[in-house]
């Protein structure tokens, strides 16, 4: 049986991203910013960056897919100067839901961590002001829902089953 990794899943992912953001980038563009938008011009940039990145990443080994921020990333960020951290997932801006810890990778702290590397110290601004924080840790979501299924399927092969043992007319008895 062949079964897929969540990294299998997530190289399928980033191969979509090169298509929407590479290829298609124009229409993305213009989904989001109007062609007067200077800000346009550097997501323009930016986007170029990323796919260059993305397509490096790919030729490399599974462990390079860790370390770097990238849409689908779920990352660990420490605040330097407020010793906590949180934890978010950079997604695609249809996907982002703020208070689940979901940002779009075009909203301003999106921008801010897109490309980083595990372990870098960044100064960022936020709503709230700037802030240093350091990318403590990098994972997929989808390493992180795989994870779960794993450790529930395992719970429930755990589980006693009540009805064991009882023939047809007992398990209708019994009800």
């Amino acid at each position: 049986m062949n079964r897929r990794t969540p990294l299998d899943n997530c190289r399928e992912m980033l191969v979509s991203q090169l298509l929407t953001l590479g290829e298609e980038k124009r229409t993305f563009l213009d989904a989001y910013f109007d062609v007067r938008n200077p800000e346009r011009i550097l997501l323009d940039k930016q986007l170029t960056a990323y796919t260059d990145r993305v397509e490096r990443l790919l030729a490399g080994p599974d462990e390079l897919l860790s370390s770097v921020v990238l849409i689908g990333s779920q990352i660990e960020l420490e605040y330097v100067d407020f010793h906590t951290s949180d934890k978010l997932t950079i997604v695609m801006p249809e996907e982002a839901d703020p208070d689940e810890g979901q940002i779009s990778f075009l909203s301003p702290v999106g921008r801010q961590l897109l490309l980083g590397n595990k372990g870098e110290m960044r100064a960022i601004s936020t709503p709230s002001g700037d802030m240093k924080i350091r990318i403590a840790d990098i994972q997929w979501a989808f390493e992180q829902s795989s994870e779960l299924v794993q450790e529930l399927e395992q719970a429930d092969e755990a589980k006693p089953n009540p009805l064991q043992g009882l023939t047809q007319g007992g398990a209708n008895h019994a009800l």
